[in-house]
């Protein structure tokens, strides 16, 4: 018997296309999006994150954009619990959830729940947390996670190397508890085992993805990447924002460290190995389904596959 809690989930790398095949899902389907994207909830960093435009967010019914300020922290746990309050609202408005997106920590944590080490409550030390933030703004994206492998090696593995967030709060709970992060008693609230689900993940030629990825960041170039980053870096950014690719590499450009165009490509170069990242998370990811998309083919093309395969083994 199918559950009729279900709900579906369209993921891939950035650049790979999932907003325009979830447009063309939810113009054959009664779905409501729910973004799956860490750096899309921040306001004011349109360009950046690559937020869909007014009209996209209307027909997608997108949820969980362009709704936190960039000085204010956002983390896997507060994903968790809005991604699950919005799942019960839209199938009680008799509509399937869409999750859309490209953060696999955030798929995991919503699907099998987090760590008691990631909860409100456990030992914290806020002057910790800044010491070890300051490193890896010294020592240069990942050194803490390198630090992280050599400590504990399964919490590690499980974090992304650039959730910073995650990798801080590690390495905290290491030092104040004396206890790998790892170790933590688990606390499974996720909704792999209540809801029926399928994930779908869009898997281009490598070649082809990345050509996408250039275009992309030349067109955020085009689009006025440099202002908004400059405006952005006027105000307080916490630690996440922060992260958000491009703003590092723009910043050393208005730093005079380098060429614009220098910075434009060490940004491509970046993007690519993000989605390189990417795509390994979610290939080990459990009960993923790849589907293969093709250079010459449309959205609508690959949205009629995952919705021929979704609606024939939905489970």
């Amino acid at each position: 018997m199918v559950s009729t809690k279900h709900f579906l989930a369209v993921v891939g790398p950035t650049a790979s296309g999932k907003t325009e095949v979830a447009c063309e899902i939810a113009r054959r389907m009664p779905v409501e999006a729910i973004s799956c994207d860490s750096m899309q909830v921040y306001e004011s960093m349109p360009i950046l994150t690559q937020v869909p435009p007014q009209p996209v967010r209307k027909l997608l019914r997108l949820h969980l954009v362009s709704f936190v300020p960039p000085d204010e922290e956002y983390h896997a746990a507060r994903f968790r619990n809005e991604a699950l309050g919005l799942i019960d609202e839209i199938l009680k408005r008799g509509r399937t959830p869409l999750l859309v997106g490209g953060t696999g920590l955030y798929l995991r944590a919503l699907l099998d729940g987090l760590f008691e080490g990631e909860k409100a409550g456990a030992a914290k030390d806020e002057g910790l947390r800044k010491k070890l933030v300051s490193e890896e703004e010294k020592q240069g994206p990942g050194y803490l996670h390198e630090r992280l492998k050599k400590l504990d090696l399964p919490a590690a593995e499980k974090i992304h190397p650039h959730d910073l967030r995650r990798i801080v709060r590690a390495l905290e709970v290491l030092c104040l508890t004396g206890r790998p992060f790892s170790s933590q008693k688990e606390n499974r609230k996720g909704v792999r085992g209540d809801y029926a689900h399928r994930l779908f993940l869009l898997n281009r030629d490598r070649r082809d993805l990345y050509d996408r990825i250039d275009r992309r960041v030349d067109r955020m170039m085009d689009e006025g990447l440099v202002g908004e980053v400059r405006k952005l870096l006027r105000g307080n950014l916490s630690p996440t924002a922060r992260m958000a690719l491009g703003i590092r590499e723009i910043q050393s450009s208005l730093e005079g460290k380098r060429g614009l165009d220098e910075a434009r490509e060490i940004l491509k170069r970046h993007t690519r190995n993000y989605a390189k990242r990417q795509l390994s998370w979610f290939r080990h990811e459990k009960g993923v389904e790849t589907v293969d998309v093709f250079p010459e083919e449309s959205p609508s093309e690959t949205a009629l596959k995952i919705m021929a395969d979704y609606g024939q083994n939905k489970r």
